[in-house]
């Protein structure tokens, strides 16, 4: 069969890949730096960013994956950076809110205690065809505008391609970088910088080998975009045979769609099988 799938080579990856972006955004410091020039707001100290962090709210419910995941004190952000323009976005925006919201209060907080729940886009090109830069949606009084619903939810869509109009300075050095890659302040040479060590780093480019072949495979195969019926299973299935060749969870998890909990689930399953009687 012919392979029809393309993967950008590693060495030819930038800072606004998906990839790229998200192992850069793994450095917390640089990912508070991002996430302070985009919003224009002060930021306290992050947890450790999460990539590719799977929520599922209950059993067979639709999975999401979050790009970037992480938080402080007062806000929880996800951030997604997407160099292909998908109809869906608007909407996808809307249920990784919720599912970012059910994930929190499932672990046992109040709602009383919910944070800030942001969840950004950076689109290389422009969702909403205005010619904005940034296109920021809250909650509001269709009957009067000055009322607020103050439900602490805000979805933000970056739009790169005009980053000449940006607010500050700040925010146009950044869109630039991401839009041209061409870097030419400091925050932009240190994402530059990050790259480049990633670029030079064995573990990574093994996994991104893996990564692309997982997903070509998964791919051509059907899984991602065949059939609904019979999917799930065939997901299960591929990461059970995973799980043999000793391919990493997180992997496996980040090319089925399965959820990281299910995967490790499948994994105690597997070790269980292995050293039960009928093994050999």
């Amino acid at each position: 069969m012919k392979n029809t799938t393309s993967f950008k080579p590693f060495d030819k990856l930038v800072c606004s890949d998906n990839f790229m972006f998200a192992k850069i955004m793994e450095d917390a410091d640089l990912c508070k730096k991002v996430l302070e020039v985009l919003l224009n707001i002060e930021i306290g100290e992050l947890s450790y960013p999460e990539t590719e962090k799977a929520i599922q709210s209950t059993p067979g419910a639709r999975a999401i994956r979050l790009d970037v995941h992480t938080c402080d004190g007062m806000h929880e952000f996800d951030i997604e950076i997407q160099t292909t323009l998908y109809k869906d976005l608007r909407k996808r925006s809307r249920y990784y809110q919720s599912l970012m919201d059910v994930d929190y209060l499932l672990k046992g907080h109040r709602y009383s205690k919910l944070k800030e729940n942001i969840v950004i886009f950076i689109c290389l090109r422009d969702l909403f065809k205005k010619d904005l830069p940034v296109y920021t949606f809250e909650n509001i009084c269709r009957e009067n505008n000055s009322i607020k619903l103050e439900d602490k939810t805000l979805k933000v869509f970056y739009n790169c391609s005009r980053w000449n109009k940006a607010e500050t300075e700040g925010q146009r050095q950044l869109l630039k970088f991401l839009f041209t890659n061409r870097a030419e302040n400091d925050l932009c040479r240190k994402l530059e910088e990050k790259e480049k060590k990633i670029k030079m780093t064995a573990r990574a480019q093994k996994e991104y080998m893996d990564y692309c072949i997982l997903r070509d495979s998964l791919e051509r195969k059907g899984y991602k975009h065949g059939k609904k019926e019979g999917r799930t299973e065939a997901n299960l299935e591929t990461a059970r045979n995973l799980l043999m060749e000793n391919v990493p969870e997180d992997m496996i998890a980040r090319c089925t769609g399965l959820p990281l909990e299910k995967v490790r689930e499948l994994a105690e399953e597997l070790k269980s099988f292995r050293n039960s009687p009928i093994y050999e």
